[in-house]
């Protein structure tokens, strides 16, 4: 539940931090040249007060591009995975997980008929977002339980027709789609202990509105949400961010993939801080016009995280 920002009167009082936003617009805009879209989204975890709405379409300022635009999930997808295998197959952090094939491997026919002859703990390749075993655990959990979760948790799904979609699914290959918006909405419910809360633009309106936080669903279980953010810690002490936020206390999950309808190389990184109790849940989303593996949507974020663990708001 959030206000759309065409809602705003003279009259709003807007929830976001004016300091903060402004260095993530200077952030963006500097690096314009180089995006066709590019997103930051930071909100307060318990409130829902959403504190930076940064949302460009190349230089220009366009709030549709966080609130209304799909973009593929990519990775990010494997968060319903990785939910899925905790509540159908009772799956653990700590848990081996044997795999054939390379992590990064885009080819179902490898990963389940290979006979698998290395391991990764779940949460490893959670971190190192290890394609080859997201693909079998999908497998695991079924078309129908990968479907359902992922509309659960926010993504617009496909229903995936055989083996190979079901794996290139869960992998975060196919079928899923994601707003920003809705992306920082799972951060918070998982920041929530699994449940989903109001997220909102608008703190009040005189004399007619003020935001009062709510809860709305569960969206997995309590104790889930304590084993995802093992997993999440992991994404930053050795796997997909750590060369980026090494020791931050941060929680996250990347995801990257080439769109051919935003015509460029899409790179994700949402998460949480501090990850055991989060205070903070963030989106940070760009879409290159040609991949440079110089530019990170984590060093987008990187400064704001950097403020927020210091000063707070």
């Amino acid at each position: 539940m959030f206000f759309i920002p065409f809602l705003i009167f003279k009259s709003s009082y807007l929830t976001i931090n004016s300091e903060l936003q402004r260095i993530a617009d200077s952030i963006l805009i500097s690096l314009s040249d180089f995006y066709s879209y590019s997103v930051i989204l930071v909100a307060d975890a318990k409130s829902g007060r959403i504190l930076i709405a940064s949302c460009y379409k190349e230089n220009r300022f366009d709030y549709n591009i966080c609130f209304n635009e799909n973009f593929p999930g990519a990775s990010l997808f494997k968060i319903v995975t990785a939910v899925a295998s905790i509540e159908v197959l009772d799956l653990k952090p700590e848990d081996d997980i044997y795999f054939s094939g390379k992590i990064y491997s885009q080819d179902p026919e490898t990963w389940l008929i290979s006979y698998p002859t290395k391991k990764q703990s779940f949460k490893t390749a959670f971190g190192t977002s290890n394609n080859p075993i997201f693909g079998k655990l999908a497998m695991f959990v079924g078309s129908w339980n990968l479907y359902n979760y992922g509309k659960k948790m926010f993504f617009d799904v496909i229903y995936p027709k055989d083996d190979f979609s079901i794996a290139l699914m869960g992998a975060g290959f196919i079928n899923n789609y994601i707003k920003p918006i809705d992306a920082l909405r799972l951060m918070v419910a998982i920041s929530n202990d699994g449940y989903e809360k109001s997220i909102t633009l608008i703190d009040s309106i005189s004399g007619f509105y003020y935001y009062t936080p709510k809860t709305i669903k569960k969206i997995m279980n309590e104790k889930t949400s304590y084993k995802l953010r093992e997993l999440f810690k992991e994404t930053v002490i050795s796997g997909t961010a750590s060369k980026f936020l090494m020791n931050s206390n941060v929680g996250g999950k990347t995801g990257s993939i080439t769109d051919k309808i935003h015509n460029g190389y899409i790179k994700w990184f949402v998460g949480f801080f501090p990850v055991d109790e989060p205070k903070y849940a963030f989106v940070s989303m760009t879409v290159e016009k040609k991949y440079n593996k110089k530019l990170s949507p984590i060093l987008n974020i990187k400064p704001i995280i950097e403020i927020l663990h210091v000063f707070g708001t």
